[in-house]
């Protein structure tokens, strides 16, 4: 499906950053961040355990809202 003019990509033309880099150091390691990797595409248990607990006792809290709720006095 072609895309319409009004979804055309954009582009920022302006002047670089001047940033002053250590003496000894070259541009690209000043600016390297530190790697990231995935440990795991899944959820690990602990955090599964701590949502279904939680999971659990929200449930828990409305069962227990329905069943008093109906036996709490109007104050009238």
């Amino acid at each position: 499906m072609p895309r319409s003019a009004l979804q055309s990509d954009f582009s920022v033309q302006r002047e670089p950053i001047a940033i002053e880099v250590p003496e000894g150091m070259s541009p690209e390691e000043a600016a390297e961040l530190p790697r990231a990797f995935l440990r795991s595409k899944e959820a690990t248990a602990r955090s599964t355990k701590i949502i279904m607990t939680l999971t659990f006792v929200m449930l828990a809290v409305l069962v227990l809202m329905c069943a008093i709720g109906p036996h709490i006095p109007a104050g009238e």
